[in-house]
């Protein structure tokens, strides 16, 4: 292997995608996070892990500032980026809403018309809710999990659009006041995989491991 730093990992992430990644005041924690220290674990590497905006993370790696992007990333035809390599997946969601659990009569995103939809820029929850949201439904972006979720709380929005494993955990966080709706598949399962910097030759060793462990993902 041929780590940017010899004898380091080093990921980049995303800070608000609990529990599959996240910051916690100078700590990087989440499942992909553990996930990828047990990975370094096995070649006595070190883990840096770098915050960065979610969009467009995928292609940090083919411009040589990180060994590879973990952050709960399909890897999309449209993501496809020169010097990087895709892992297999790891795991596979679906698509859902996260909503105050006084709305629940709300079952899908045709229900939200006429209200405030929030998702990540440039996640796939963003590419879904444009492409199926009702006309009158309006977007907003949000770069931090907490604050979508207080304003969901508030009602200043009416849902929050993200990966199933994501808003489960922040109905289970918050129980009683939030509800999951909307949880549907993608035209084409949606997997989740590792964005990898070609030159590294990390990738078959990646692969096998994720072949021998995802099931304890």
């Amino acid at each position: 292997m041929q780590t940017l730093v010899p004898g380091t990992l080093t990921i980049g992430s995303y800070a608000a995608f609990a529990p599959l990644c996240w910051q916690d005041g100078d700590r990087a924690r989440g499942r992909d996070i553990e996930f990828l220290r047990a990975f370094a674990a096995q070649f006595g590497l070190q883990v840096v892990v770098r915050f960065f905006e979610f969009d467009r993370l995928w292609e940090r790696p083919g411009r040589d500032e990180i060994d590879l992007a973990a952050a709960s990333i399909a890897p999309l035809a449209s993501r496809h980026s020169p010097g990087v390599v895709w892992t297999e997946p790891y795991v596979t969601v679906q698509r859902s809403l996260l909503i105050r659990a006084t709305d629940h009569a709300k079952k899908t995103i045709a229900d939200f018309a006429g209200q405030v939809i929030a998702v990540t820029r440039g996640s796939t929850a963003d590419l879904d809710t444009v492409q199926r949201k009702p006309a009158t439904a309006r977007v907003v972006y949000y770069a931090n999990q907490e604050q979508a979720v207080h304003d969901l709380l508030t009602g200043q929005i009416d849902a929050f659009g993200t990966g199933d494993l994501c808003s489960r955990y922040l109905a289970e966080q918050n129980s009683g006041q939030l509800a999951v709706t909307d949880v549907h598949d993608m035209a084409q399962p949606e997997h989740f995989a590792f964005a990898v910097r070609e030159a590294s030759q990390l990738l078959d060793l990646l692969n096998a491991f994720i072949h021998e462990h995802r099931a304890r993902y």
